[in-house]
């Protein structure tokens, strides 16, 4: 799937709800909206992998930044703001 957003490669550089955040954000956003997140507290939508699973590794494939992007880490939270801008973290 390939970021409809202008970007760097890495980041989203388009001004908007996702400026400045990693290319697969929205990706995941919608997956979250669609209630395809792992968590999901009514704020916060979480995403957990374990890159052994052929769905992660299929994801890997699909946005390459995303295990630079999570380091050691094996997961990531999506929020967003009251004004409408969408963070991961």
């Amino acid at each position: 799937m390939k970021c409809e957003y202008r970007n760097d490669g890495e980041r989203i550089t388009q001004p908007g709800k996702f400026e400045g955040e990693p290319v697969f954000v929205p990706y995941f956003w919608d997956l979250g909206l669609s209630g395809f997140s792992d968590s999901d507290d009514g704020k916060t939508y979480g995403f957990r992998f374990s890159f052994s699973k052929p769905e992660d590794k299929a994801l890997l494939k699909e946005w390459p930044t995303l295990k630079r992007w999570l380091g050691r880490k094996r997961s990531f939270k999506l929020y967003e703001d009251d004004h409408g801008f969408v963070y991961c973290r």
